[in-house]
């Protein structure tokens, strides 16, 4: 119970008294520094990531993905860059919408942050020749002019509107909504959620507060995929087996590294 209040204590806080510099008041490493990030993670190989793009049948244009992963997730960190879940998010989106022969797409992402995965759904949606919106929940607005830890900084501050510039046919179908997921999924009014992403914060309080309101609003056939299953977030792993003991989600998890895992659940019932 305490700890609950503790997260509600933080999301209102969140809400109203946003970080104005979540990535850091200046410019974190050279142009070099990023390419040179850029050029190793690139050429790195991926077989189980490449195994789950031919048993779907789709994979992403290359070129494309590294371009934006170029100005989206090569950033200066501990870790290594790994942007292999937009090539699991393309290529099941693309499957679940041959298999379910939509022509419209309602899709969910919790966890905005440079934007990477949105564009990644919406080209999905846009290669797949049908019509889809996206909702994307982020703390970080939309319209801020903020250092993002990438190349683009030494550009100038952007907001991430700015920052994806580029990718303008990708973004008309995307809606970011700016806020905790606490609070902003109370005002997201849908019947139904055809495919979400899970990837803000990684604790019990908001996963499961995120997962039944997204669980709610789907049906036999939908997809729920939850980013970073793995030791270092125990509470992505345990919440996961919970799951997969009510046997309401069937439940797959594929890795691109020792410490990257994405959990894919697909609703049975």
């Amino acid at each position: 119970m305490f700890e609950n209040l503790i997260n509600i204590l933080r999301d209102f806080r969140n809400y109203f008294f946003p970080n104005r510099n979540p990535f850091g008041s200046k410019i974190l490493a050279t142009k070099d520094y990023y390419l040179l990030v850029y050029e190793k993670a690139k050429n790195e190989k991926f077989l189980e990531i490449d195994n789950f793009e031919n048993l779907t049948g789709f994979s992403v244009n290359k070129s494309w993905l590294d371009e934006l992963a170029l100005h989206t997730q090569v950033v200066k960190k501990k870790t290594s860059i790994n942007y292999q879940h937009g090539r699991v998010l393309y290529s099941l989106l693309r499957k679940y919408i041959q298999d379910q022969k939509i022509n419209y797409i309602k899709i969910l992402e919790i966890g905005t942050a440079r934007g990477f995965s949105s564009i990644c759904m919406s080209k999905a949606i846009i290669d797949s020749k049908i019509d889809g919106d996206i909702s994307t929940i982020d703390i970080i607005s939309n319209k801020n002019k903020i250092y993002w830890n990438c190349i683009d900084d030494h550009d100038g501050k952007k907001s991430r509107q700015e920052l994806l510039n580029p990718w303008q046919k990708e973004l008309k179908n995307i809606h970011f909504l700016t806020g905790p997921s606490s609070l902003i999924l109370k005002k997201i009014n849908c019947d139904r959620i055809n495919f979400a992403f899970i990837d803000g914060m990684h604790n019990d309080f908001n996963v499961r507060k995120e997962f039944k309101f997204i669980s709610l609003k789907q049906t036999k056939g939908d997809y729920i995929i939850f980013d970073d299953y793995s030791t270092d977030f125990p509470d992505i792993v345990r919440f996961i087996n919970e799951i997969r003991e009510d046997d309401v989600y069937d439940i797959k998890i594929i890795s691109s590294a020792k410490d990257r895992s994405y959990a894919l659940l697909q609703k049975k019932i």
